[in-house]
């Protein structure tokens, strides 16, 4: 074979790479199976999910996750996640009122607490 001569037996790659969609990871699937099938059910955390845009439709957070404390009596905590820290900082002076107005649900428990989290781009 020359020098500059194409070698017409290799296989051509038919897709530009910048158009490419990026390839997703087996980890990330099992990552999101294992939290849906370890994630906690609660009537609470369901009314606070179907109704969170209702109450607080300019909050820049969410409801993440809830987690039950070992007594039943003691409730639990309930995570809502923020984009950044700083949508973190500006939302900690608003958790009281939050709270106040969650406690209003029929199946809030009679204690429970709120905790800001930073939410990961990848979920």
């Amino acid at each position: 074979m020359r020098m500059g001569a194409v070698d017409f037996s290799l296989p051509v790659d038919g897709d530009v790479p910048s158009l490419r969609r990026p390839s997703s990871q087996a980890g990330d699937f099992m990552d999101s199976l294992v939290e849906d099938l370890t994630r906690e059910r609660s009537a609470f955390f369901d009314d606070v999910v179907r109704r969170w845009r209702e109450f607080f439709p300019d909050v820049n957070a969410c409801p993440g996750k809830w987690v039950s404390d070992a007594t039943p009596k003691s409730g639990g905590r309930l995570f809502l996640h923020v984009a950044s820290a700083s949508a973190l900082f500006a939302l900690r002076p608003k958790l009281p009122s939050i709270k106040k107005k969650l406690a209003t649900l029929a199946s809030a428990p009679v204690r429970f607490t709120l905790h800001l989290e930073i939410a990961h781009k990848g979920k």
